[in-house]
């Protein structure tokens, strides 16, 4: 992994048009936030260029035999051909530029918090005690499926990223979940505590019940908890009930852990 003394600088602007190294706004913007001491850098996944590396065989086919065409004196043939080779020219043309701008690309890790920069984007931070991160597939029980796609809010920043963007996605989304969870459960549980209720999405929890949408589900009722079908799902009077999906949920594995302690908390 590189660091920002070790990468090449990429530039960004100010808002008053000075030009600025990248390594330089990503340390302004951790200072900003008070994120603490740099732990590590991760940089763009490698993108594979086999789409671009065909549609180019199929340019050149067609320029070839456009050549032929014409050198046999069939130039309506040769036109056709060439006008052929516009058409995967456009696809190609577009898909190299998106992967020049998936290279320009970083997330780095703090001691407090994260910065995500993507091409064309602000450099976005964030602190663990205030995130939020929905996560589009989460392992549950037996499940080894994961895919490591974020959707990341706080204070003024969002940032969308995922493990075809950013090499190591396992080691990055493991560390990022577990920061979150680690610096806001206590708060939550806190909260919980003193009888309040604490907000994940539409879903809401308390020292009573689950309630989603108006309807509430008391804890000595709901004998099941599942998410393995991408929704979560409570088990109710041995009925079950699908509430929402879980990459819907903000920081989820903070819900999960209320909700399982909640359950399985015997009534006063």
């Amino acid at each position: 992994m590189a660091t920002p003394n070790t990468l090449e600088q990429d530039t960004g602007e100010t808002d008053d048009g000075r030009t600025v190294p990248l390594s330089q706004l990503i340390h302004l913007m951790a200072e900003y936030q008070k994120l603490g001491a740099h732990r590590q850098t991760y940089l763009p996944a490698p993108v594979s260029d086999t789409f671009v590396r065909g549609c180019g065989i199929v340019i050149g086919c067609c320029v070839v035999l456009g050549v032929i065409c014409v050198a046999v004196g069939a130039a309506a043939g040769g036109a056709a051909a060439l006008l052929l080779a516009l058409l995967p020219a456009l696809p190609a043309a577009w898909r190299a530029r998106s992967n020049r701008q998936h290279r320009a690309a970083r997330l780095d890790l703090f001691d407090f918090g994260v910065t995500v920069y993507r091409s064309g984007e602000r450099v976005a931070g964030f602190r663990w005690d205030t995130a939020q991160v929905k996560q589009r597939v989460i392992p549950f029980q037996t499940s080894s499926v994961t895919e490591y796609a974020f959707e990341m809010t706080g204070p003024g920043a969002h940032a969308v990223f995922d493990d075809t963007l950013f090499s190591n996605g396992r080691e990055w989304g493991k560390t990022i979940q577990s920061a979150i969870t680690a610096t806001q459960l206590p708060g939550a549980v806190t909260a919980i505590d003193n009888e309040e209720t604490v907000q994940f999405g539409d879903l809401a929890l308390n020292l009573d019940a689950l309630t989603f949408r108006g309807a509430s589900y008391r804890w000595e009722r709901i004998q099941l908890i599942d998410a393995r079908s991408g929704l979560v799902r409570i088990k109710v009077d041995g009925r079950w009930i699908s509430l929402v999906a879980v990459a819907s949920i903000p920081n989820f594995y903070i819900f999960n852990e209320l909700a399982e302690r909640l359950r399985v908390t015997e009534p006063a």
